[in-house]
């Protein structure tokens, strides 16, 4: 798969991780404890946080040469 091919794939996973993290932890703070499912909410915000990592950490690989050509550009001699 080429990159730019694997950078869509995997930037739809990285959002997607990012509303269901995002959105649970929303839920979880707004359901009242005394309603079932709030264990549920808060395992669902760890592994979809963790997941957001991990696709986080693969998307910067991807990007890498990218970021190096920005951040880390040889300065020119005068």
């Amino acid at each position: 798969m080429k990159k730019q091919k694997a950078l869509k794939v995997v930037n739809i996973f990285l959002v997607l991780a990012f509303l269901i993290t995002a959105l649970s932890l929303v839920f979880y703070k707004m359901i009242p404890s005394a309603i079932q499912g709030e264990e549920f909410l808060y395992e669902m915000h760890e592994t979809a946080g963790t997941i957001f990592i991990i696709i986080g950490l693969i998307h910067l690989i991807l990007n890498f040469n990218w970021i190096k050509s920005i951040y880390f550009k040889k300065k020119k001699k005068s």
